[in-house]
């Protein structure tokens, strides 16, 4: 087992958020701190493996870091995202796939990413999550 999946698993517990945060991002606070950097595949993965985790907050939380830390090996669990059942996990993925002031001389916008981004801003049921969507393709044009 990846031993960051238990770092990633602290986030559903609010006390102890901050402290996996910092540890996820090796001390670093805030996308200001983060944007773009890279980060462990242990890491990367255990993001990943927190996607589906059964808590939103954590499955939000590392959407969160996988917009601010851009890896390839994540796009197709990030668009699985939008069609979690909580709204503010699928904003977050929205915003995790249009974002790109994360991720320098990148984009996770192409192919069936913008496709299913385009979906969501015609048909999700919740409006801010259609809101984020139609936001964020205005942006990308």
């Amino acid at each position: 087992m990846n031993p960051w999946n238990e770092v990633v698993d602290s986030f559903r517990i609010r006390s102890k958020r901050f402290e996996a945060a910092k540890l996820i991002s090796d001390g670093r606070i805030g996308a200001r701190a983060n944007r773009g950097r890279i980060l462990a595949q242990e890491k990367i993965d255990a993001l990943i493996w927190g996607l589906g985790h059964e808590s939103p907050v954590v499955r939000r939380c590392c959407l969160e870091f996988l917009d601010q830390h851009p890896n390839d090996a994540a796009i197709l669990h990030i668009v699985n995202c939008l069609d979690d059942p909580v709204p503010r996990v699928r904003w977050h993925a929205v915003h995790a796939l249009m974002c790109d002031a994360c991720k320098p001389g990148a984009s996770y916008l192409s192919g069936d990413a913008l496709d299913r981004v385009r979906a969501t801003a015609a048909s999700d049921l919740n409006p801010k999550v259609r809101r984020q969507a139609k936001q964020g393709l205005y942006l990308s044009r």
